[in-house]
C-alpha cells in the first residue's frame, strides 16, 4: 500500500460486491460519484455492485489515487 490504508473496499457477496468507504478520502470520492439520494446507503454499506460496475469503479478510484481492496469471503 502507498502512504495510507484502504480508502474503499469491495467485498464479494454472491454475484455482487458490497461497497464500503474506509477513509475520509474514500467517502469524499464516493460522494462525488453517486447521487445524493444514495449517500445514506453508501455510508451504511448496503450498496451492492455487479462485477462490471465494480471493475469500472475500481479503475476510476485507482486513477484518482485511492487504494481499493477487493475482498472475497472465505
Amino acid at each position: 500500500m502507498d502512504r495510507h490504508g484502504t480508502d474503499l473496499s469491495l467485498t464479494a457477496t454472491g454475484d455482487s460486491f458490497q461497497l464500503m468507504p474506509r477513509s475520509v478520502m474514500g467517502m469524499l470520492w464516493l460522494q462525488t460519484h453517486f447521487e445524493t439520494s444514495t449517500w445514506d446507503l453508501i455510508c451504511s454499506g448496503t450498496v451492492r455492485l455487479k462485477a462490471d460496475s465494480c471493475d469500472h469503479l475500481c479503475s476510476d478510484a485507482r486513477e484518482a489515487g485511492l487504494n481499493v481492496a477487493r475482498l472475497s469471503l472465505v
